[in-house]
């Protein structure tokens, strides 16, 4: 599977861990699609992915939340934790496809109105021509 005509890299799950993580990576963006629960047993996986790609300085960050079945505060603090870092760093970081219990937790905590909310990867990737606001689509 590919997009922007770039291979999938998919990072091996380190053993006693529940998520893989998928990066596709162009034009200067990079999409991460981890799988499974975002949870304090999780979020060191996720974190060293986002922080690898933080540090190397790509425009973009567009985390696809498709395949997270659950998100728990820790999960919600990683997510909070990587858009600050990025912002800092002069870099944008987005969701997209963030449905049912998650979507719900996002908005209830009124996260939803920090990040840029995205239906789908090309909108979000679209969005990253225009100035940052908090857009839920």
């Amino acid at each position: 599977m590919t997009l922007w005509g770039l291979p999938l890299r998919v990072y091996q799950q380190e053993e006693g861990s529940t998520m893989k993580i998928a990066e596709y990576v162009g034009n200067n963006i990079v999409i991460i699609e981890p799988h499974g629960r975002l949870t304090l047993e999780t979020l060191h996986d996720f974190r060293r992915a986002v922080a690898r790609r933080i540090q190397q300085g790509w425009q973009g960050l567009i985390v696809d939340l498709q395949n997270i079945d659950y998100i728990d505060s820790a999960g919600l603090g990683a997510l909070a934790a990587a858009y600050t870092s990025c912002k800092r760093r002069g870099m944008r970081l987005v969701l997209v496809r963030v449905f049912g219990r998650n979507r719900e937790l996002l908005m209830v905590t009124r996260l939803l109105t920090v990040f840029d909310v995205y239906d789908t990867t090309l909108e979000a990737e679209r969005g990253f021509a225009r100035p940052p606001e908090a857009t839920v689509m």
